[in-house]
């Protein structure tokens, strides 16, 4: 690699954590921070390798393909316009496998370790930042509303919640390898556990929350080295998050709320009026979609990758759901808007990218990997994540750099196995 291209590449990891920091902001200052990264990318990467990462990893190729379905869903969509938008969207699902993906396997071991520590502290940083800006906001203009779900970040709860759960999972494991002194280790990631769950209770993500403690019940589950020091610590962080529950009852109501008019699901065209939560609305736009798909003979391809909202909005008029004012909102499920745009063929592959990538990636990012699977298909379950920018970026950043080709796993196991032997 020439002179500047090593200059370049050592950059590489800033340029990552920039376009993180951008998610936090308007898509305005994203897409800088995304085409900064880009840029990088290409100054950095050696052609000669391009094909090769990209042909040596199996989660990345399925990546592609599932891109390149919506692609063949718009030849099949009566609204092209839609179909070309839902592309250009979604269009991170190619270029980042296709270009950040080679660039990040010339970076070290080490180096990817380095980064996924910033990363996890930035997602921390970010949460003083608006913890501040909100006890300011109280201070300055008694603003009640500082602490809201929906003025407290910068960004839709959702998807901040979404950010914070994987980030302080993955700064977790990363404080976890690096932290030597059992007593310091165990008190600053005590001290970093705590923190997460009362932030994710100020956030009120129901979704966020129980992503979070299940996934951090399989991360101490395979840390801690005794069942009896794993219920200790997993008891303990049950105890915090009941606790933060009591002294925050906004977010507690929220979770007693779910169980709220489930019967609703019973109904098919809706006649009397009915009171929706979250969760009863969100399975009943799952119930109803996928059975009107059936009954239309779409179940195996979809409607087409532009078509989806409009197929939609008419099963909502058949169902009068749009006497309730539920026109054009999407079904609250990446999994369902898959199933509508691209059929089962577009669920199965959808399943198989994740599948892939926990089954393929091994070595130190195995568990980086899953936690931040583990996050993203719990959102991906009550949110259409790869319908909105910040969702379908968040998605392929994260599973370009948690991917690794084949020489890369064989270069880690084989230092690994070396280091084993020195005496």
């Amino acid at each position: 690699m020439s002179d500047w291209k090593e200059e370049v590449l050592n950059y590489l990891s800033w340029a990552v954590c920039l376009a993180y920091i951008g998610l936090f902001f308007s898509i305005q200052y994203s897409n800088i921070t995304l085409f900064i990264l880009l840029g990088c990318c290409l100054l950095s990467l050696k052609l000669s390798i391009l094909k090769k990462s990209i042909q040596s990893s199996l989660p990345i190729q399925l990546l592609i393909l599932f891109y390149l379905l919506h692609i063949v869903g718009v030849l099949y969509s009566q609204n092209f316009d839609n179909g070309l938008f839902v592309l250009e969207k979604k269009v991170t699902l190619l270029v980042f496998p296709v270009i950040l993906f080679p660039a990040i396997q010339q970076l070290s071991a080490k180096d990817k370790s380095n980064l996924f520590f910033r990363l996890g502290l930035i997602t921390i940083l970010s949460s003083v930042v608006f913890l501040g800006i909100g006890v300011s906001k109280i201070i300055l203009y008694q603003y009640e509303l500082a602490f809201h779900r929906d003025y407290f970040p910068s960004i839709p709860y959702v998807f901040y919640a979404m950010y914070f759960a994987a980030g302080s999972l993955l700064l977790l494991n990363s404080l976890y390898e690096r932290l030597q002194h059992s007593k310091v280790k165990i008190l600053i990631m005590l001290l970093v556990t705590v923190y997460s769950l009362a932030l994710l209770v100020i956030i009120a993500s129901k979704t966020g929350i129980l992503a979070y403690i299940t996934g951090l019940a399989y991360f101490l589950y395979l840390k801690l080295s005794s069942n009896r020091l794993f219920y200790l610590s997993f008891g303990s962080a049950l105890l915090v998050l009941a606790l933060a529950l009591v002294i925050y009852p906004t977010t507690l109501n929220r979770f007693i709320e779910l169980n709220d008019n489930l019967a609703v699901l019973q109904e098919d065209k809706l006649t009397n009026q009915q009171k929706f939560t979250g969760l009863s609305l969100s399975l009943f736009f799952c119930k109803i979609s996928a059975s009107q798909l059936w009954e239309d003979n779409r179940l195996i391809a979809g409607v087409g990758t532009g078509d989806a909202q409009d197929y939609l909005n008419q099963v909502y008029k058949r169902h009068n759901l749009d006497h309730y004012g539920y026109m054009y909102f999407d079904p609250h499920s990446q999994w369902i808007m898959t199933l509508l745009q691209l059929g089962i063929i577009g669920f199965a592959l959808l399943i198989a990218v994740f599948v892939s990538g926990w089954k393929k990636i091994s070595g130190m990012m195995n568990l980086d990997f899953r936690l931040f699977a583990w996050i993203a298909f719990c959102f991906s379950l009550s949110e259409s994540l790869l319908e909105a920018n910040k969702g379908v970026v968040f998605i392929a950043l994260f599973f370009c750099l948690l991917c690794k080709d084949k020489e890369s796993n064989s270069t880690e196991n084989t230092q690994k196995l070396s280091s084993s032997y020195i005496p």
